[in-house]
């Protein structure tokens, strides 16, 4: 009874202060940063750590088929196969780039500090936001954390004007 009578007040209270819902519209937005992940994926893939991983998983494949070490050189081409194939899910649609962001990860506390946002995330995963939370593109930022040439940003700003292929759209065979 003591329970039912605490839990009465306390909803009479919430109602009688407008509730949650007038307390979140008197306050500041939460300022959530978001990023597309295209562009970020794009900035990787032309970046030199990224063309030094190519590099190394090829010279790891050249060594497998000069030692006639063929189940690890078909691993290898595998790996490279499929790691095309994620890079073009994440270029030119909305696949996932953790790996990628995992690499600058260090980083990303100054990116959020210096926008004044309280999280990071793709601007493909916000499925719903009120009024309440309010979105800072911090896509740039991120992108310049891989050194991007002025070709690449110039490709990244056209990339701004077109929507990402839907991913169940994607080819899904690694030697296309």
């Amino acid at each position: 009874m003591k329970r039912k009578l605490a839990m009465a007040a306390m909803l009479a209270a919430v109602v009688s202060c407008g509730g949650p819902l007038a307390a979140a519209q008197d306050a500041k937005p939460l300022r959530i940063g978001v990023f597309d992940s295209r562009a970020v994926a794009l900035a990787y893939g032309n970046s030199d750590e990224f063309r030094r991983m190519v590099h190394g998983i090829r010279a790891d494949y050249d060594a497998a088929k000069a030692a006639n070490n063929d189940s690890r050189a078909q691993e290898l081409e595998t790996e490279g196969q499929w790691s095309q194939v994620r890079l073009h899910q994440q270029t030119f649609s909305t696949g996932p780039v953790g790996g990628i962001l995992a690499k600058v990860r260090d980083k990303l506390p100054a990116i959020a500090a210096q926008a004044g946002v309280s999280l990071i995330v793709s601007k493909w995963e916000v499925q719903f936001q009120t009024t309440a939370v309010e979105t800072v593109d911090v896509t740039q930022p991120i992108v310049k954390l891989f050194n991007p040439s002025d070709r690449v940003l110039a490709w990244i700003a056209q990339m701004k004007t077109q929507d990402p292929i839907p991913f169940e759209k994607l080819s899904l065979d690694p030697k296309m």
